[in-house]
């Protein structure tokens, strides 16, 4: 029997919403300034969801949908954390008719499980102290995930808590994949390794993939990339992950929007050597101020585009770019695509056979100007099967969530 935190119990409750008997699975993902909301029936159909936007900042907004029927709140003062999120969503989720002691389990993504979580875990206070260990390889995203089941801990004390990490599709990589060529206690005391993220939504999107191919998940090689915000690449040989572009950390890999993906080792050492920049200020260039942002000064890709002529939504250019402006979105967009291209084709090299290249993720799903940039740079015979699968995480983690209960 499982310790479980003060109160924890599996609670089955007559819902009053829907007038009959009915188990919910609130899931939640949290970052540090978002939190995006699922609500699951025990048959896995979304009853309503949402996404807090801009937490600790003013004009925190709340987008939440409830049948199909979308509506949105505006806090002016802000919300300043997760659990203040929580909190307004609860309300909304009440005014609607909901009895949140109908939640029976809440899922809660979890960027970095280290080597000790490969599977969906219930949360204890054990896990949890645990789980703190490795916020310092994901700082920018840990301890937004752990905020975010504490708050739900707090207003849901009889509903089980299930963990369910992004590192874990990537248990099944090869040693000589994940490992780093330095001294072997680096690895075996420090756990230095490669592990990888973004591994639920590059699940989901490989199991569908499949799906739409009518193959096994099991007999299936694909190369799936997920484009947004951070990126990454992932090799998948019948339905098992064997490489993937990012590493101890996020920052290994592709461009992204703030990080800089792969580059020389030598370069922080010669940021603090010879810049002289703190150990924190180099940091905080690789990750916030590198990858799109550092080469053109915008974060978002959409913007970067529009320096270039690409007419997208909201992202209209207020004056003319000048020629270093155009000429810098230019080779930004240039190095992105050409970073996820060499993914592609080293990834395919090392499969043989790939029945499909996915592409997911804000950018992938929605760019097809980059899509159609990263393919047209691999020179490969025969052309590759291209698929657009969008990513569903919040589903993802529901499933583990029933799988884990219907285990236990």
């Amino acid at each position: 029997m499982r310790e479980m935190l003060p109160g924890w119990r599996w609670v089955v409750a007559s819902g009053k919403l829907f007038n009959s008997l009915i188990v919910m699975i609130l899931i939640i993902n949290c970052g540090s300034t978002t939190l995006k909301f699922r609500i699951f029936d025990s048959e896995l159909k979304e009853l309503a969801g949402g996404l807090v936007d801009r937490l600790g900042q003013l004009r925190t907004k709340l987008d939440y949908w409830i049948s199909k029927e979308s509506e949105r709140r505006t806090f002016a003062s802000g919300l300043p954390d997760q659990a203040a999120a929580l909190n307004e969503i609860f309300s909304v989720l009440t005014e609607a008719g909901f009895d949140m002691s109908d939640i029976a389990s809440v899922g809660h993504r979890v960027v970095h499980g280290g080597e000790e979580f490969i599977r969906p875990t219930f949360i204890t206070r054990e896990v949890l102290r645990h789980l703190h260990k490795y916020s310092r390889l994901a700082p920018l995203h840990n301890p937004a995930n752990l905020a975010g089941i504490e708050a739900a801990v707090e207003l849901l004390p009889e509903a089980e808590q299930v963990a369910v990490f992004d590192t874990a599709f990537y248990s099944t990589l090869p040693d000589y994949a994940y490992l780093y060529s330095l001294p072997w206690e680096y690895y075996s005391r420090h756990g230095i390794r490669k592990y990888g993220f973004h591994g639920i939504s590059h699940r989901y999107v490989a199991e569908e993939a499949a799906r739409r191919l009518h193959k096994p998940f099991s007999r299936v090689n694909l190369i799936t990339c997920h484009l947004g915000g951070g990126s990454s690449v992932t090799a998948i040989e019948n339905g098992r992950a064997v490489d993937t572009s990012m590493g101890l950390t996020p920052l290994q890999g592709l461009t992204m929007a703030t990080r800089c993906g792969d580059i020389d080792p030598s370069i922080p050492l010669f940021m603090i050597d010879t810049l002289g920049l703190t150990v924190e200020e180099a940091h905080d260039v690789l990750n916030h101020k590198s990858g799109l942002k550092g080469l053109t000064g915008h974060a978002d890709l959409r913007e970067v585009l529009v320096q270039l002529g690409e007419g997208i939504d909201g992202f209209e250019s207020r004056r003319r770019p000048t020629k270093i402006e155009r000429e810098r979105s230019q080779v930004a967009v240039d190095k992105l695509c050409y970073d996820v291209a060499r993914y592609i084709g080293s990834y395919t090299a090392l499969l043989g056979r790939v029945d499909a290249v996915v592409f997911t993720g804000g950018v992938g799903e929605n760019s097809a100007s980059i899509r159609r940039r990263v393919m047209a740079r691999l020179k490969l015979k025969p052309k590759l099967k291209m698929l657009v699968v969008p990513t569903n995480e919040e589903l993802m983690i529901a499933r583990e969530v029933k799988t884990i209960n219907a285990v236990h």
